[in-house]
């Protein structure tokens, strides 16, 4: 069968995908594009903004017109949150939830007398061990090394999507990075949906840091990625075992979502603003230069001009390298749907714009810092005669030059046009 996917969302969604992908071709099956005619469309869904929620859907109604005849499997948060309404407004032949993404491969190959299948309720089992990497070709892959989450920020539904914390056993951990070295991918990235909570429901008590030395010793010979860290995880002790790994890449997200305080405790965040500080104070002593990046949400309910202009003020201060920007969006569910002082939908729109632009500024700064520097980059793709990749900061930089797929060559930065960095390979 000819199967297309449609991902949504964060990474682990798309780790998710990629192990799909993995199944389907070890089954024989072939994988083509989303906008190509198949016999079975899977779209792995996002339910972390309304507007997550409308993507969803419209994918599921795009691949309907392609070949209606075809088989829709809906997988993932949004069809675990709102299963009911996913089958309806989608016209699913099966909604999957987010506990069994096996279950998708069973349904495409024969089918079920359930529309609505496999959704978790209550108690869930272990972490769900999925191969990694799917289609061949790519220089990147991901590891899911943990799911789930039990933080109840007041303003997100992804703890009742995903349930609570689970880790990937160390043992499949090792398995899975050496297996990825054989396949040739010449970087990992660690993800999950909370990694900084990995291995506390483990009987061996691990923690992040056990397991990043662990991933990097078992392939040295491969750049290793992290996925989003909670401020608090940054501790002295763990930048020091971080920066002894010479194949960690200097880049860390770190989850701030807002800059002022009394917005961060409505949030029901468990960090403030002079942690947050102190974490970036304590990767810049051990990782000069590092990339440390990070979300914000603007026009959450109660932000009055004086905390936005405030937590614009603090991401200055931080000299993040690179803000996602997001309006705040009103979940049903959620503590933060029935707090007082909504904004309207315009006042959330414009402060994004004004927040986007300001930390675009900051962006371009961080990458004007990096001109006349020499980056070892890892190449992915052609573009515009040339090729590009990322440096360990999650730079793209493009040179000149043919055949350097998957290649790692030390560029020296010349210039910047946009967020683009081109130089010269050395």
């Amino acid at each position: 069968m000819k199967i297309a996917f449609y991902t949504l969302g964060c990474k682990t969604n798309q780790y998710e995908t990629q192990a799909l992908e993995r199944l389907f071709l070890e089954r024989g099956h072939e994988v083509v594009a989303f906008s190509d005619f198949a016999d079975v469309y899977i779209v792995n869904t996002c339910t972390v903004t309304a507007l997550a929620d409308k993507k969803s859907r419209n994918a599921a109604r795009r691949c309907r017109k392609i070949n209606p005849n075809a088989t829709l499997i809906l997988c993932g948060c949004y069809a675990q949150i709102e299963p009911t309404q996913a089958k309806a407004l989608c016209n699913a032949d099966y909604v999957v939830g987010t506990s069994d993404k096996r279950a998708v491969l069973a349904l495409a190959e024969g089918g079920g007398p359930d529309r609505v299948t496999d959704l978790w309720h209550g108690p869930l089992p272990a972490f769900e061990a999925l191969p990694a990497g799917g289609l061949a070709g790519r220089t990147r892959a991901l590891l899911k090394i943990q799911d789930g989450c039990q933080n109840f920020c007041s303003y997100c539904l992804i703890p009742f999507a995903r349930g609570p914390s689970r880790s990937m056993p160390l043992p499949d951990a090792i398995f899975e990075t050496k297996r990825l070295v054989k396949d040739g991918y010449h970087e990992i990235v660690l993800t999950g949906i909370e990694i900084s909570e990995y291995g506390l429901d483990l009987p061996e008590k691990l923690t992040l840091i056990d397991l990043i030395e662990t991933i990097c010793c078992a392939a040295p010979e491969v750049r290793v990625r992290l996925g989003s860290l909670e401020p608090r995880t940054v501790t002295e002790e763990f930048a020091v075992r971080c920066a002894a790994l010479p194949n960690l890449c200097p880049h860390f997200h770190l989850s701030l979502q807002s800059g002022c305080n009394r917005t961060l405790a409505a949030m029901n965040r468990r960090y403030d603003t002079v942690r947050y500080a102190q974490s970036c104070d304590i990767l810049r002593q051990h990782f000069p230069g590092c990339a440390i990046t990070a979300d914000l949400i603007v026009g959450f309910p109660g932000e009055s001009e004086s905390d936005f202009a405030e937590s614009l003020a603090f991401v200055r201060a931080c000299r993040l390298a690179r803000v996602h920007v997001f309006p705040y969006s009103r979940r049903k569910g959620t503590r933060a749907y029935s707090l007082p002082g909504q904004l309207t939908t315009d006042e959330k729109e414009r402060r994004s714009a004004e927040a986007t632009s300001f930390c675009k500024a900051l962006q371009l700064d961080y990458l004007d810092s990096l001109i006349g520097k020499t980056l070892p980059v890892l190449f992915e793709r052609m573009r515009e005669g040339g090729y590009t990749g990322h440096s360990p900061e999650y730079v793209e930089v493009w040179v000149s030059g043919s055949d350097l797929h998957n290649q790692t060559r030390d560029v020296r930065i010349l210039v910047r046009e946009g967020e683009l960095l081109k130089g010269v390979m050395v």
